[in-house]
């Protein structure tokens, strides 16, 4: 599930999947979300989706709209995958409670097999160690997922350490009918090195059913119901020096509580669904697919020692949007491709004693446009890809309990640039640039006109029935006032055994 906003997943979602979920980018992102996805070929070309074709990147119900029901015709062969991966996010261009920096280590394996000629399998286990270095006062997994957060008085490091995995399965009922289902399962914990010392659970569980239904061989129609539940728990011990923990618990930027206590439990419960219907064509020339999504999450917010009362809700609703389109003309070595999206997520948060009072309104217009094109030139077996796109958001933070109220329409461009060289069929170099004009924070709470320069490199060897790639990727941040800076390291490896 996956987009409000990372918040921090900039730095948690680095291959973050095509198929990107309305709730998990309105919630909170799963830990250790880069080994999840099967695109590492599309990471190291700067991430350029919309043209550069690849068996992971298709315009079709699995790769696109991650339905489960579409495995089956998506599978082509059997094969297993073992990834190791780093990932650093360091600097002081932030949030003021975000870590200083942010280390992501993760190893692990997936797979997809075929149980028969009607059925498809898909799983990926990963596990992982994320530190926040020089967190400021924090004492949550994400502190900017709501407008609810928890503070102390101290700036320490928090680890976290825990599995993340993955399964889907898909079945042939009819020649023009598949059934499908899966789900999503990450599960960490975490403590603070400093004072309160808190411990930090993060549990996470996304269910998927989906079910297609093809006509004449070109046209499909599909349906997905998406489940989801996140528990965040916080929980609070008397110090080995024997002193009681204070903290103060936020409702908005001014409305807080300051508590002293020796054993304390703080949880965070999220309930809520999307369902999607979904459209797509399949032609000699052109593939184009459109899916629209709905969704609602409820997050209740408890405290308390042996029972927890209710001090806060954040609710949302969403509404997304998202075509894409990819053409080959006849007679030329050209692709060409096009996207849209149109997202409205509103967000308010209420306090169960004032629940007629609003306390935090957070209206989110999302409406973009992109286009690319990609020139293969064959005689020296090289690609090169441009690729463009134009954001619109209408953000709105109404803080009513602080007085504070941000609001900001904001125009984003990103473009990206790739090249890939093949050597023999065996070899393969890539290589882009991403340019962000002004990455987005939902809560305004980020310095405006920040650019952002990434650039990725990578390789591929292919021989053998093994298949190893590389991704390296280096971003930098950077404000045209502020003297400060923000960077990204990462580096990922990919051994797969084609199984034939």
């Amino acid at each position: 599930m996956e987009e409000m906003q990372k918040v921090r997943n900039s730095r948690l979602q680095t291959l973050r999947p095509v198929a990107v979920s309305v709730l998990a980018a309105a919630v909170l992102p799963a830990l250790f979300t880069a080994g999840r996805c099967d695109e590492l070929r599309l990471s190291t070309m700067a991430n350029c989706r919309l043209t550069v074709e690849d068996r992971d990147n298709g315009i079709n119900p699995y790769d696109f709209g991650r339905n489960p029901a579409w495995l089956a015709v998506d599978f082509d062969y059997p094969w297993i995958r073992f990834f190791f991966g780093v990932e650093e996010t360091s600097g002081e261009l932030r949030r003021e409670m975000d870590p200083n920096l942010t280390s992501d280590v993760y190893a692990g394996f997936m797979g997809s097999k075929s149980l028969s000629d009607r059925q498809a399998i898909n799983g990926r286990f990963t596990y992982g160690r994320l530190r926040d270095r020089e967190v400021s006062r924090s004492l949550e997994i994400d502190q900017y997922n709501d407008c609810f957060y928890l503070t102390d008085l101290s700036t320490g490091d928090i680890e976290y350490y825990g599995p993340s995995t993955s399964v889907d399965y898909s079945l042939r009922l009819r020649e023009d009918l598949f059934v499908g289902g899966g789900f999503d399962y990450d599960i960490c914990t975490g403590l603070k090195d400093q004072y309160t010392k808190p411990q930090i659970t993060h549990n996470y569980f996304k269910g998927n059913l989906g079910v297609i239904k093809t006509f004449g061989g070109k046209w499909a129609a599909g349906m997905s119901v998406s489940p989801v539940r996140i528990q965040n728990r916080t929980d609070f011990s008397k110090t080995d020096e024997g002193f009681d923990n204070v903290i103060r618990q936020y409702a908005g930027d001014a409305i807080y509580e300051v508590r002293t206590f020796s054993d304390y439990t703080i949880s965070e419960v999220l309930f809520g669904y999307e369902a999607g219907l979904q459209g797509f064509y399949d032609g000699a020339k052109l593939d184009a697919g459109i899916i629209a999504t709905w969704g609602m999450v409820e997050n209740e917010i408890k405290f308390g020692s042996t029972y927890r009362y209710p001090k806060g809700y954040w609710k949302q609703d969403i509404f997304d949007v998202q075509a894409k389109a990819r053409y080959t003309p006849g007679g030329m070595p050209l692709v060409l491709g096009a996207g849209a999206e149109i997202k409205i997520d509103d967000g308010w948060g209420l306090r169960p004693n004032f629940d007629e009072v609003l306390l935090y309104d957070n209206p989110f217009r999302l409406y973009s446009g992109s286009a690319g094109a990609t020139w293969l030139a064959r005689g020296i077996n090289m690609a090169f890809t441009a690729e463009y796109t134009l954001n619109k958001f209408d953000i709105e933070a109404l803080d009513y309990g602080a007085n504070l109220f941000r609001e900001s329409g904001i125009i984003q461009n990103i473009g990206r640039l790739a090249v890939e060289k093949r050597v023999f069929d065996i070899y393969s170099f890539r290589g882009g640039v991403e340019i962000t004009d002004y990455p987005i924070d939902r809560w305004l709470k980020m310095p405006q006109n920040i650019d952002k320069y990434r650039y990725t490199a990578g390789f591929g060897i292919y021989t053998g029935g093994w298949e190893i790639d590389a991704h390296l990727e280096y971003a930098h941040s950077s404000h045209e006032i502020l003297d400060s800076t923000r960077k990204d390291l990462a580096g990922i490896v990919w051994f797969t055994r084609i199984m034939q």
